[in-house]
């Protein structure tokens, strides 16, 4: 068993005790009053010590208060066991009661004269143990027996408000005041909506703040933690629905991070503030966004959550898509496009949410962007669009992805470089291939009144598309490496339209003398990538072109003996 802190409560036990101790501690475990109570009895001659711990500190009272065995306290009340003996965790009997929710044994506790108003090491009382874990019934025990002593302030003259955290006379003063001058807190109007309700003040033991889990009060810890009873409980019981957590978080932030939907729900029927924001700038829906819970951006949006609001430079100036973009969380980028969000927002830094699953390689998420009209041709404050961020991380199927959505290929970035350039420069032969092929690609799609229907055509850029296609290759490479000369290679690219950029992109990995017919080998292939139709007839005529003639009707007879022979290959018609 573990609390929201992750630490464990178990009863687990190793040889720290001695054999009667061991034995004392299950019957105390388990409630075997009868047994508990004659080994009290014959402690004297049994040398029985009732204080006895195991490994983690933990007494026979621990286990009885865990289990709820409400006589078995009580005996061991009697036998004067320490009733405030803490654990290593901090965690005495009367913690360990209310944590598993067992009122009868808080109550045999203080008739023992434990002591209420203890913390564990956590700084968790016994009004965040049971809040974090949804025990009403302790929670009611706590007020019911005004175990919290709380003083509940009179009315005031202008109309019964207490003083909300951090404000002082209607104004926000301190920490609190200047998050609020700053991001717009809506401290008034938060008042307004407590009027004619007293709430608790911060010294109340009811909102005594945790040590070290963010100084989280037993309402935040029940928000986190989906406690919606508990929630409604506390807030019956005065508790300030608005308080807030060391970074300015309230508990429908809280709530709305751990994906509490039915947490959230509630505290917006109890009309919590739903753009309200934290010190960061942070509001519900922003941590919603970046956890990825779908369901609970979708309910803030239908309350009506700013889907564009930003988080402060704390947050790199991020709305919800980015988030969602950054995470890869493809659900609430669904949820967000459908919200008339907009998708090409930019983020500090100029980043869209394309940059941004782009540079982190979240293939589907950028895929769910594309699909759903984010532009991948908008630029940062450095001028690059997502394909120079792709590129320059060596990223093959964002870049693909990147351009098959019709990355513009020619853009330059501050430092006046292209993506091509940029590929070519890392030598990596397969994004700058893909890029050229892009470029060729949809400049002839152009030219011919094609334009290429995303989405209805199944079109890749690193390998061949068509069977045709593939049974070139052989016939390139015998081409690039044995029939045509260096002068015979550049003429014929340049003639296939081959730009001096692309050209001098795929010339940039030099591996020695020979590195040319590699190099030829390449554009080829680039070339035959968009022979769409016939390819061995657009060789045939490119090879007329620069005049040999001769080597073109070889290539053809053989591709034509080929189909006769076995009635498959290659033709030129």
């Amino acid at each position: 068993m573990s609390d929201s802190g992750g630490q464990r409560f178990d009863f687990d036990s190793e040889d720290v005790l001695l054999p009667i101790e061991k034995r004392f501690h299950e019957l105390a475990r388990t409630g075997n009053l009868e047994e508990v109570n004659r080994f009290i009895k014959e402690k004297n001659t049994s040398r029985l010590n009732v204080n006895c711990m195991d490994e983690k500190d933990r007494s026979a009272l621990h286990l009885a208060a865990g289990q709820g065995h409400v006589e078995v306290i009580r005996s061991l009340l009697d036998a004067d066991v320490s009733v405030d003996a803490a654990d290593k965790f901090g965690m005495n009997a009367m913690l360990w009661a209310a944590w598993f929710g067992h009122d009868q044994a808080m109550e045999a506790l203080v008739m023992g004269q434990a002591t209420v108003k203890c913390e564990n090491k956590q700084g968790l009382t016994i009004v965040h143990c049971a809040a974090s874990r949804g025990h009403i019934n302790v929670l009611k025990y706590i007020v019911e027996n005004h175990l919290e002593e709380d003083n509940m302030e009179s009315d005031d003259e202008e109309g019964g408000i207490l003083p909300s955290i951090g404000a002082v006379g209607g104004k926000v003063t301190g920490l609190f005041g200047a998050a609020a001058n700053l991001l717009g807190t809506k401290t008034k109007k938060d008042e307004e909506k407590n009027k004619s309700h007293k709430i608790r003040p911060e010294s109340s033991f009811m909102e005594q703040r945790n040590s070290a889990q963010g100084s989280k009060t037993p309402l935040h810890l029940a928000a986190e933690n989906g406690m919606t009873d508990a929630m409604d409980y506390l807030i019956s019981a005065k508790c300030n629905k608005l308080a807030r957590t060391s970074d300015g978080s309230t508990a429908l932030h809280l709530a709305a991070k751990r994906g509490q939907i039915d947490m959230v729900n509630l505290l917006l029927v109890h009309e919590l503030e739903v753009d309200i924001r934290n010190e960061e700038g942070m509001t519900p829906l922003l941590f919603a966004a970046e956890e990825g819970h779908a369901n609970v951006v979708e309910l803030l949006l239908t309350h009506k959550a700013g889907c564009n609001v930003k988080a402060n430079e704390k947050r790199k100036e991020m709305a919800a898509i980015h988030f969602a973009a950054q995470n890869n969380h493809c659900s609430v980028i669904k949820v967000l496009s459908s919200f008339s969000t907009d998708l090409d927002a930019k983020c500090q830094g100029g980043d869209t949410a394309i940059h941004l699953s782009s540079a982190a390689g979240h293939l589907d998420g950028l895929k769910t962007l594309i699909s759903n009209g984010a532009s991948v041709n908008i630029f940062n404050d450095r001028k690059r669009l997502a394909l120079h961020v792709a590129t320059e991380n060596n990223l093959t199927d964002v870049v693909e992805q990147l351009l098959l959505a019709g990355a513009w290929v020619h853009q330059v970035d501050k430092t006046g470089k292209t993506a091509l350039m940029m590929a070519a420069r890392a030598e990596n032969v397969t994004i700058t291939d893909m890029i050229i092929k892009a470029d060729r690609f949809f400049t002839k799609r152009k030219n011919e009144g094609r334009p290429y229907r995303r989405g209805k055509e199944q079109i890749q850029f690193r390998k061949e598309s068509t069977e045709e296609q593939r049974q070139m290759k052989p016939i390139l490479w015998k081409l690039a490496t044995k029939q045509l000369a260096q002068d015979d290679a550049t003429r014929l690219v340049f003639y296939w339209g081959f730009s001096a950029e692309q050209i001098k992109a795929v010339q940039s990995q030099y591996t020695g003398p020979k590195s040319w017919k590699e190099h030829t080998y390449r554009m080829l292939l680039i070339w035959l990538h968009g022979a769409e139709v016939n390819p061995m007839k657009g060789l045939y005529e490119g090879l007329v072109a620069i005049e040999r003639k001769t080597l073109a009707e070889n290539i053809r007879k053989k591709a034509n003996m080929k189909l006769d022979g076995k009635g498959s290959g290659c033709t030129v018609s």
